[in-house]
C-alpha cells in the first residue's frame, strides 16, 4: 500500500490529469480520479505518519489491561490522531479545491473550463470573475478550517 500510495503522491496532479486525460478522454471524471489519486496518495502517507506516532504507552497500558485490538484502536489509537487527521483533511480539502481549477483547465470540466473559456473568448471580464469566485471560496475555505483546527486542537 505505502508503495502505491507513494506512486500516487510523487505523480503531480496536472500530469494525473494529462495521463488520464489521454486515457479516458475529456470529462469530469478525468478531473475527479486526477485529483483523487493525488489526495489518495497524500492521505494514506499523512495517516501511517500520523498513528506511527501515537504513544505506546497508551498502547502497552491498554494491553496490559487484557483489551483487544480493536479495543486499543479505539481507546488509544483514534482519539490521539484524530484531531491530526482532521487537520489533514481539511488542508486536502483546501488543496484540492486550489488544484481543480488547473486541472479544469486541462481536462475541460468545472471552473477551470469556465476560466479556460472566458480567457481565450478575450471575455476578461467574465475571467477575472471566475477568479475572484476561485479566490473568495479558497478564502472563506481557509478560514472555515482555521476555526475547526482551532477547535479541535
Amino acid at each position: 500500500v505505502r508503495g502505491m500510495a507513494s506512486v500516487f503522491r510523487n505523480i503531480d496532479v496536472s500530469a494525473w490529469a494529462l495521463i488520464l486525460l489521454f486515457s479516458f478522454g475529456q470529462s469530469a471524471y478525468t478531473g475527479y480520479l486526477a485529483l483523487f489519486f493525488v489526495t489518495f496518495g497524500f492521505m494514506v502517507r499523512v495517516m501511517i505518519e500520523t498513528i506511527d506516532e501515537v504513544s505506546t504507552e497508551s498502547v502497552e497500558a491498554l494491553r496490559a489491561t487484557g483489551a483487544g485490538y480493536f479495543a486499543i484502536i479505539s481507546q488509544s489509537v483514534i482519539p490521539a490522531c484524530l484531531p491530526q487527521l482532521l487537520s489533514w483533511v481539511l488542508f486536502m480539502i483546501e488543496t484540492n479545491i486550489r488544484s481543480a481549477t488547473l486541472v479544469g483547465i486541462l481536462t475541460g470540466t468545472g471552473i477551470g473550463f469556465a476560466f479556460d473559456l472566458y480567457f481565450k473568448s478575450f471575455n476578461y471580464s467574465s475571467a477575472s470573475l471566475v477568479v475572484l469566485v476561485i479566490v473568495v471560496a479558497v478564502l472563506l475555505l481557509e478560514t472555515l478550517s482555521n476555526s475547526i483546527r482551532r477547535v479541535i486542537l
